[in-house]
């Protein structure tokens, strides 16, 4: 019996010593993965793996600072970024990349791998003639990096691409040229914008674009010249007596006063109400929505007190500008310095977009506040309307 009691409790005390020795299983170290890059300022998706129902904090830093830190939840007001495994142990994470990134998810002291996101630039591009002779080349970069550099190309009549000026995106990644000394034609260009390596930006191009521009007139034959006559004529004294007395002055006819320009007399010839890309509300976005007015009569018309405006009686005020016989001013929603060719609304941000995709309604009124032209389209597609 004493054997039997001793065996057993040997088996009791080495189950048990069993059982105090066997350790936890070890949580899995959490994996990170996503695109290799990401084109304009866009929100992207990141996979990862972690043990079923964990949570994994995001770790992250632009390539140019290369100091990882917590991510901060810009979509809540701040905050850590966030995400649980689901009982398969698999989490996504979105996020916005504005230029070059390392990413790593971490759950303690446990980091998983560093992935790397590279950000393509989105160049929105465009052309517009309403000079003879003159063309103005404008766009913009997302994601907003100021200082890329840019080269504006023509294409000529065998399809090949020339550089034909340099220059870099201004503070709000904006960028504009003007050619002047044209020939009458179809011109077209598009715009290349390099990288930054030190920040992780990669280069791209715009797509092309066409307009037509009036080349310079050809100059008119002077008359040939009169050749004088040998001698010279003859003057007949006049037979009337001077008057004695001065004539009296015919008052001056009375001036007729200016015609109000008719209804159609300036017409919208082109609005372009989708922003091309992402609508991120930059200033180089808001310029990218703009409408065209062009002059249909053979007099110049002063705008002063005309306006444009959408259905939501959101308006633009013209101050004195002069719009000649057959030319064109447009108007662009955001910022700018005003020329007589190009105004600017003045607005900002992701609400500063004036016309709705969609559909909508443009007016155009003098300013006695008479409709002049209005221009409606009604589908999101092509992006712009020629009214």
């Amino acid at each position: 019996m004493i054997s039997r009691l001793v065996t057993k409790a040997a088996l009791i005390g080495v189950a048990a010593t069993f059982a105090i020795a066997a350790p936890a299983s070890a949580a899995a170290t959490p994996t990170l993965s996503g695109p290799e890059e990401v084109k304009g300022y866009n929100q992207f998706t990141m996979t990862g793996t972690a043990d079923p129902n964990t949570t994994v904090q995001l770790y992250e830093t632009a390539i140019g600072w290369n100091d990882m830190q917590p991510a901060v939840n810009y979509d809540a007001g701040g905050g850590p970024v966030t995400a649980t495994a689901d009982s398969e142990g698999r989490f996504t994470i979105r996020r916005w990349l504005d230029s070059g990134f390392y990413f790593e998810v971490r759950q303690g002291s446990v980091a998983s791998n560093r992935i790397t996101v590279y950000s393509r630039v989105e160049v929105t591009f465009w052309v517009t003639s309403n000079a003879v002779g003159t063309l103005v080349a404008q766009g913009s970069v997302h994601p907003g990096q100021p200082g890329l550099p840019v080269r504006i190309e023509k294409q000529s009549a065998s399809g090949a691409w020339t550089s034909v000026a340099t220059t870099t995106t201004d503070e709000d990644a904006a960028f504009s040229r003007t050619f002047t000394g044209l020939a009458r034609g179809e011109h077209t260009y598009r715009a290349y914008v390099g990288p930054d390596n030190t920040q992780g930006v990669r280069a791209d191009y715009s797509n092309a674009h066409t307009t037509w521009v009036d080349g310079t007139t050809t100059p008119t034959t002077p008359p040939a010249t009169t050749k004088p006559p040998t001698t010279p004529p003859v003057t007949t004294p006049p037979t009337t007596k001077p008057p004695t007395t001065a004539p009296t002055t015919k008052p001056p006819a009375t001036t007729k006063p200016p015609t109000t320009p008719a209804v159609g007399a300036i017409q919208f010839t082109r609005i372009q109400y989708d922003a091309p890309g992402t609508d991120t509300g930059s200033n180089g976005s808001l310029n990218t929505e703009w409408v065209k007015l062009t002059n249909k009569t053979k007099a110049a018309i002063n705008l002063n007190g005309w306006t444009v405006r959408d259905q939501q009686n959101i308006v633009y005020k013209f101050p004195s500008v002069s719009l000649g016989a057959g030319k064109s001013i447009f108007v662009l929603s955001g910022k700018g310095t005003n020329t007589t060719t190009h105004r600017y609304w003045g607005r900002a941000g992701v609400k500063g977009y004036v016309w709705n995709n969609g559909g909508e309604t443009a007016y155009l009124r003098n300013a006695a506040n008479t409709t002049i032209d209005s221009c409606t389209w009604k589908t999101v597609s092509p992006g712009y309307s020629n009214c």
